[in-house]
């Protein structure tokens, strides 16, 4: 394609189809990028038009992209952050920062770090803009992807970060694993072994079966297995069951602490040779020299 073709194409077309893309919404899309609706819709036709496809078909849980779509989203955000890049002034501001950051975390590093620094980060950047979900096993993908520009990943976790070219990585903090059970367990009065850890019934995080946690996967190497009978998808959902059950959940000694300050729970060891669990912040090399990118991970780093 000539220059003079390329130029016919508005550049606002395409940024508005990444918007489609990850809302899902012409109402949401249209909200995030602080145009009115009607202007998001025309700007779908329009893209339809040149594209020669309806891209988007309309349902009652939102916009379902075609193939034609999805084949376009694999290239447009890694193109979209390259032009960004281009334009990317040397010296940064964060009062100018009109930014949309998309970070994954896990709830602990959400509810006792990055929450602490969160209004410090809207004060300095009044415009920026930032997604934070709840941390999943294919986020790493999705940051390699340009979906998302931060992961707080735990060590003991594989989702092919070590295999996936192009990554930074910095340790934040490490915590030891501990367990929890409600403050009258009856395994506070008892003797407290691997034996007693074992015969107890446990919450999971995610699964019933789950295969992915280093604990899980140390007891397979000793041909042990525990028994989990419940799983919740939260710590506090899984730290309110350990309250009100004789189930035990595990989780890092710093959200024991947090929890024991606001829900009826005693913290014991766990009764296995595990290291403490270093949580560890990852970025795309496409960020490693953005301004912007390093200052927001500033707040991480320095908090650790």
């Amino acid at each position: 394609m000539s220059l003079r073709e390329l130029s016919r194409i508005n550049l606002n077309l395409l940024v508005c189809l990444q918007a489609l893309l990850e809302e899902r919404s012409v109402t949401q899309a249209a909200a995030r990028l602080s145009l009115s609706q009607s202007a998001v819709s025309k700007s779908l036709s329009r893209l339809r038009e040149i594209c020669g496809d309806p891209l988007f078909t309309r349902t009652a849980h939102g916009l379902i992209p075609t193939p034609r779509a999805l084949a376009l989203k694999d290239d447009l955000r890694p193109m979209l952050d390259g032009l960004w890049n281009i334009v990317q002034p040397q010296s940064f501001e964060p009062a100018l920062c009109q930014r949309y950051f998309r970070v994954a975390l896990p709830e602990t590093t959400n509810q006792l770090i990055f929450q602490k620094s969160l209004n410090n980060i809207l004060s300095q950047a009044p415009l920026a803009k930032i997604k934070i979900k709840n941390l999943s096993l294919s986020d790493i993908q999705q940051l390699s992807a340009g979906n998302l520009d931060l992961v707080v990943l735990p060590s003991d976790l594989d989702c092919g970060q070590k295999r996936i070219s192009g990554l930074y990585c910095r340790s934040l903090y490490a915590n030891q694993l501990v367990c929890l059970v409600r403050e009258d367990h009856p395994c506070l009065k008892q003797v407290w072994n691997q034996q007693a850890w074992l015969t107890l019934r446990h919450v999971g995080m995610g699964s019933v079966t789950d295969k992915f946690s280093i604990i899980d996967r140390t007891l397979n190497q000793l041909k042990l297995k525990r028994n989990i009978v419940v799983a919740v998808d939260d710590f506090h959902n899984a730290t309110g069951v350990c309250e009100n059950t004789d189930l035990l959940l595990i989780c890092t000694q710093q959200w024991a602490e947090y929890a024991m300050s606001r829900y009826k729970v005693a913290m014991l060891p766990v009764p296995l040779n595990i290291d403490p669990i270093t949580h560890e912040l990852y970025w795309h090399q496409r960020h490693q020299q953005d301004p912007a990118h390093q200052w927001l991970r500033s707040f991480f780093i320095r908090h650790t």
